[in-house]
């Protein structure tokens, strides 16, 4: 031991804090706190007591399966240089439950800490991204990931599910806070939440907090003996669920609602006696309006000219893009394509058209889960006409999908290395012509899948026994933390690579050591 008892501890916990607090904003500063908390757990010493710990936390040497599911791919992988890429990616995994069951559990204060200082970082990432929002308001349209500037959009809306769940136990858990007025301050930042995930439209956000949010209820609602509140609860669950999916059947019908178009009465010639073009052919529509009619070109050019040296702002897009754009937007406002049309846009609208915002709809419904989900729709039907997957997050993943399931046939029980999935995935892309421009070959979107193609099944295996044994053998599934940080993480590796970035494994890594091995929630802790 280097320093005192009390000094190691001071460490331990600020390396805890720099690491949890960086999070949502730097995964520089992040990478500090690990390296901070990591040398102060060398330096400790007290070798005895953590090598006694170390072999007697059986769910900690479960949970290091979740690191070895990917090692076994590194003895028999080509790209050795990308496989020791993963295994240094996956650092945070291995290192971070040993540091924390091998050291001093977490106390009941320190944890309170600890938890409200993440809230605390999650609370100020919202309030920048918000005046984000406020300043871009008029020409943000469909690209929401400006929203959260720092991190993925996605892991960032993960964070902010964690910490609904963890601000709402602080506040009903007894003995963390006793005023009032603190719980009640507790709530409404929760509620901001709850409320910045539909500013954020984070389709995969609000799915994982719905279905959490129905897992907690469910659960409560059947330890519950009160015949009354149990009944009542349950009519409120299913009644939620009848909302929430009659408010899709309602979102599906309101975008396949088509505006009738007599093609033997389109118009030949605009009011300036140039000639329209209509593809009746392509049934392309936007907000209901079929797009490749009542067309003029030049009156379009020449309106967008006029105005292009004041709002073009990205020289790198090509005309034939912005032209596009273009029409797609006048058609979202029923408008024709011509000069008339045009000259019914105002400067919002130019500005939207410049950030390459399709649909007025972007304009109309800044806040909410609807322009999320008509884009998804959108790109569901321009596939079914197209073909094309390029740009479609939707359509995407399902060509991603396909991919791996296609890697993993022909290498089920080892699977191909831990280096060689992503040059398997792109050999694939390159050899089965996929409708798929060349920068969008990416790999699965899945954490499942990635593990499975790179290691195989038995891989897989270990990885899911990893993550799932120390969650029961703990008993952690009575812990409300516990079991959300659990569910959304699960849940968040259906479409994503939640483990492929620095940020992503850091946050699992953290967050199930302080909840499963740092902080024993069955036998809390005395300060």
């Amino acid at each position: 031991m280097i320093f005192t008892t009390r000094v190691h501890r001071f460490f331990f916990l600020f390396g805890l804090a720099v690491s949890i607090s960086a999070l949502p904003f730097s995964p520089f500063v992040l990478s500090v706190g690990l390296i901070t908390l990591t040398i102060n757990w060398l330096l400790d010493g007290a070798w005895n007591d953590k090598f006694y710990r170390l072999i007697n936390r059986k769910s900690l040497w479960a949970f290091l399966l979740v690191y070895a599911s990917i090692a076994i791919g590194f003895f028999y992988s080509d790209n050795a240089g990308y496989a020791i890429k993963e295994l240094r990616l996956w650092l945070p995994i291995l290192l971070v439950p040993i540091i924390l069951a091998t050291s001093n559990p977490i106390k009941k204060g320190e944890l309170k800490f600890l938890l409200i200082l993440f809230s605390t970082a999650v609370f100020v990432a919202t309030i920048i991204s918000l005046s984000i929002f406020i300043r871009d308001f008029s020409y943000l349209g469909q690209n929401v990931r400006y929203l959260s500037p720092f991190i993925s959009h996605i892991r960032f809306a993960l964070m902010v599910n964690l910490s609904i769940f963890l601000l709402f136990y602080l506040a009903f858990q007894k003995d963390y806070f006793q005023r009032k007025l603190v719980k009640l301050a507790i709530i409404f930042v929760a509620l901001w939440f709850i409320a910045y995930l539909f500013i954020l439209q984070s389709v995969t956000g609000i799915a994982i907090l719905t279905l959490v949010s129905v897992l907690l209820l469910a659960r409560w609602t059947i330890t519950l003996r009160e015949p009354v509140i149990k009944f009542s609860l349950i009519v409120a669950l299913s009644f939620s669920v009848l909302l929430s999916f009659s408010y899709l059947a309602h979102t599906f019908d309101r975008f396949f609602a088509r505006n009738s178009v007599d093609f033997k009465s389109l118009p030949k010639e605009t009011v300036n006696g140039n000639p329209y073009i209509h593809d009746t052919l392509n049934r392309q529509f936007e907000n209901g309006n079929l797009v490749w009619v009542n067309i003029c070109y030049p009156e379009l050019i020449r309106g967008w000219e006029q105005v292009s040296m004041i709002y073009a702002k990205d020289i790198s897009r090509n005309y034939q893009e912005v032209e596009q754009t273009l029409i797609r937007y006048l058609t979202s406002k029923g408008l024709t394509k011509d000069s008339i049309g045009f000259s019914r846009l105002d400067s919002t609208d130019i500005r939207l058209i410049n950030n390459n915002v399709s649909s007025v709809i972007y304009r109309e419904h800044k806040v909410g889960l609807y322009p999320r989900l008509y884009q998804l729709l959108w790109e569901l039907d321009n596939f079914k006409i197209s073909g094309a997957a390029s740009g479609s997050t939707l359509m995407q993943r399902v060509v991603y999908l396909n991919a791996s399931w296609q890697i993993i046939r022909k290498n089920i029980f080892f699977g191909v290395g831990t280096g060689d999935g992503k040059d398997s995935l792109i050999d694939y892309y390159r050899t089965s012509n996929v409708n798929l421009d060349q920068n969008y070959w990416f790999i699965s979107h899945n954490q499942y899948l990635t593990v499975w193609i790179a290691s195989g099944l038995v891989g897989l295996i270990m990885f899911l026994v990893g993550l799932l044994f120390p969650f029961f053998y703990e008993r952690k599934e009575r812990c409300l933390p516990c079991l959300a940080f659990m569910v959304i993480v699960l849940l968040s590796m259906l479409s994503e690579d939640t483990f492929e970035t620095h940020i992503g494994v850091s946050f699992a890594a953290i967050f199930y050591s302080i909840l499963f091995f740092g902080y024993n929630f069955n036998q809390e802790n005395v300060e």
